[in-house]
C-alpha cells in the first residue's frame, strides 16, 4: 500500500472555513492543528504523517495467534509506552510495515493519521466506511484530514467545549484521560499564541485609504 500523498497544505481560506463550519474562531481551528500535528500533515517526502501505537494494536486483534505473532514481533504491547515510539518517519512505517503483515485493516485502525493524527478505528466517526478510505482520502491533501477532524469534534460534541476554551474537557475526549491535562496546556498555550497574531493583524489593518498610502509609502 502507499502511503505517499500530494502533500497539499492547508490555506488560509480553509482554515476559515472550519471555523465557519464549528462556528468558532481561526485561532482555535489553528491550535488544535498546531498541538495534534505540528501544523502539517505530511512528512517532507510527502507520505501521511503517522504515529503507529502498539497498545491499541494490542486490543484491536484481541486474543489468538495474530496477538501472539505481533507480541513476538515488539509491534504489540498491552501497556501504553512499554517502549519509547520511534522518532523517524522511516522508522515508524517500518513499525506499520511489520504489523501490517500480520493484519492490514487492524494495523491501519492502529495508527493515528495526518493533521488530526486520527486514530485509524474512528474512520466511522469521520464519515467513512473503511479505514482504508480514509487513509486514501488524507493523501488527496491536508483540506480533506481537516474536514476529518471537523467531523469528528462534531460527533463526539466537543465543539461545544472548543468554543468555550473548555480546554480540559475538550482534551480528554480528543487525546483520552490519560494525556488530557497536557495536551489541555498545550491547547491553552496555542490558542493564546493564534489570537494574538490575530489582535496584532488585526491592528496592523489600515483604517482609511488615507492611511493605506501613508503605510505603502512608508
Amino acid at each position: 500500500m502507499n502511503f505517499v500523498g500530494t502533500g497539499i497544505r492547508l490555506t488560509s481560506a480553509d482554515y476559515q472555513d472550519a471555523a465557519n463550519f464549528l462556528k468558532t474562531g481561526v485561532a482555535e481551528i489553528r491550535a488544535v492543528v498546531e498541538v495534534e500535528a505540528a501544523g502539517r500533515g505530511f512528512f517532507p517526502d510527502n507520505r501521511l504523517k503517522i504515529l503507529f501505537e502498539p497498545h491499541v494494536f494490542y486490543r484491536q486483534l484481541g486474543p489468538g495467534m495474530e496477538r501472539d505473532a505481533a507480541v513476538q514481533a515488539g509491534v504489540a504491547y498491552k501497556k501504553w509506552k512499554t517502549k519509547p515510539y520511534p522518532k523517524s518517519a522511516d522508522e515508524r512505517y517500518q513499525q506499520l510495515a511489520t504489523a501490517m503483515n500480520i493484519n492490514i485493516t487492524m494495523a491501519l485502525r492502529s495508527a493515528s493519521w495526518g493533521l488530526p493524527q486520527m486514530m485509524g478505528f474512528n474512520y466511522a466517526v469521520c464519515g467513512y466506511a473503511g479505514v482504508i478510505s480514509m487513509v486514501e482520502d488524507f493523501k488527496k491533501g491536508e483540506r480533506q484530514q481537516l474536514v476529518a477532524m471537523l467531523k469528528f469534534i462534531q460527533s463526539r460534541g466537543i465543539d461545544d467545549d472548543l468554543r468555550a476554551h473548555r480546554w480540559l474537557d475538550f482534551a480528554k475526549i480528543y487525546n483520552g484521560p490519560g494525556q488530557a491535562v497536557f495536551y489541555a496546556n498545550k491547547l491553552k498555550a496555542a490558542y493564546e499564541k493564534f489570537s494574538q497574531h490575530a489582535l496584532v493583524a488585526v491592528m496592523a489593518v489600515p483604517e482609511t485609504a488615507e492611511d493605506e498610502d501613508e503605510v505603502a509609502l512608508a
